[in-house]
């Protein structure tokens, strides 16, 4: 039973079916398994919770403006 956790930025909740579909498809695909038994899980997670290079990414886009 593949259980797959997808972090992303919130905001892109109209990409989750398509993304869960793809993926679901390929490990079926690759790993032989029925699909029925793959999970997706998204954790959507806020910029100010996310840190690139020692910056959360919120500042980081205010920054690029």
């Amino acid at each position: 039973m593949p259980v797959v956790n997808i972090q992303m930025f919130e905001g892109r909740d109209s990409a989750k079916s398509a993304i869960a579909q793809e993926v679901t498809d390929a490990i079926a695909k690759h790993a032989g398994v029925d699909p029925n038994y793959i999970y997706v899980i998204f954790n959507d997670v806020k910029t100010e919770n996310w840190a690139i290079s020692g910056e959360l990414f919120s500042e980081t886009l205010k920054k690029s403006g």
